[in-house]
């Protein structure tokens, strides 16, 4: 596309942008959703206290080691199958 051409393109495009209708949000929400109470706000500092637990690091990665090994011996057990 040429230089001069180009600024028109994008300004067509631009005003046809400009031309669409938007839907109304508030009549796609549902009652359920109007009556649904907030969430609850927690400090930040108790969110990450919890966060750097070491319980459930520890056990994330004895899940992790538990897996991997499990994926190593399957992949062992296909290696020695016979190709057909």
């Amino acid at each position: 596309m040429t230089r001069p051409a180009l600024p028109l393109c994008l300004g067509a495009l631009l005003m046809l942008a400009a031309c669409a209708s938007l839907p109304d949000v508030a009549m796609r929400e549902s009652a359920v959703a109007k009556a649904a109470a907030y969430p609850t706000l927690a400090p930040m500092p108790d969110l990450l206290a919890a966060a750097d637990a070491p319980g459930r690091a520890t056990t994330a990665e004895a899940e992790l080691e538990a897996r991997a090994a499990r994926l190593r011996a399957r992949a062992a057990g296909l290696r020695q199958m016979p190709a057909d």
